[in-house]
């Protein structure tokens, strides 16, 4: 299946794969809300940065450029700042993917911590024969273990998703960028 998805990509003489993008003119790249910013500062239009994104996860490994084709001639300022505003902008989503890796992180840590305690607790209360103490502690070894789960999944199973959208980002951000 793989194969049958990149031979729908066109490659360029380096064997590159050629991530085509066509529009009427530069301006259609970036969201209508920040017009009176320059292009640079500009956050680009959903529909290209998930085209991207999709196509370079769809890729895989295999290398690439993005080729943009304008029907309104561009000059090179305009294409510099087009090059510059996609290296940006995805810079600045990997600054949010690290950051919510980060806040992962210490989640983890912080449900790592309350589950280590629930679950002495749990130990410390489970010597004493009074129904009350044994009520208290066996809540707290299931509220350990839960923390304790949540602290795990945090790394183990949410933590592969952010990596690979930062890898994702930084391999759009690094893209050879050509304008026809």
């Amino acid at each position: 299946m793989k194969n049958n998805i990149i031979q729908r990509y066109e490659k360029d003489e380096n064997n590159n794969l050629i991530l085509k993008i066509s529009t009427s003119k530069v301006e259609n790249l970036f969201d209508d809300y920040d017009k009176k910013s320059t292009f640079i500062q500009r956050d680009l239009k959903e529909s290209l940065e998930k085209y991207l994104i999709q196509s370079v996860e769809e890729i895989g490994s295999h290398p690439f450029i993005i080729k943009f084709y304008f029907d309104e001639i561009s000059n090179k300022d305009s294409n510099k700042k087009v090059n510059t505003s996609i290296k940006e902008y995805f810079e600045y989503l990997q600054y949010w993917e690290r950051k919510k890796m980060r806040e992962q992180i210490k989640n983890s840590f912080i449900f790592f911590i309350i589950g280590f305690v629930f679950v002495s607790i749990s130990f410390l209360l489970a010597e004493n024969e009074n129904f009350f103490y044994k009520l208290i502690s066996e809540g707290a070894m299931v509220g350990g273990w839960v923390s304790l789960w949540e602290a795990l999944a945090t790394i183990l199973i949410k933590w592969l998703p952010l990596k690979n959208k930062l890898k994702t980002f930084k391999k759009i951000s690094n893209a050879k960028i050509e304008f026809n």
